[in-house]
């Protein structure tokens, strides 16, 4: 089956769909993948640069003034 054949399968079947609430799931589920990033590794490696720019910018939080900012926290 090509892709063609699949896309008309599945438009036949979802106008067969009386269910409203089940085309409002399947329309996010579609919705989805125009804001879902299609090269995860390609913007994880992205975001990995710009943490260890950060780093190297001094702007990050040693783990005992994590600890510190956490007990002042607690106690407000």
């Amino acid at each position: 089956m090509n892709t063609i054949e699949l896309k008309n399968i599945l438009i036949s079947e979802i106008a067969k769909i009386d269910d409203e609430s089940f085309l409002s799931a399947l329309k996010t589920i579609l919705d989805s993948r125009k804001s879902t990033p299609k090269n995860y590794a390609e913007q994880y490696n992205e975001e990995l640069k710009l943490a260890e720019q950060e780093i190297q910018n001094g702007n990050f939080y040693s783990h005992s003034e994590v600890k510190d900012k956490i007990e002042q926290w607690k106690k407000k």
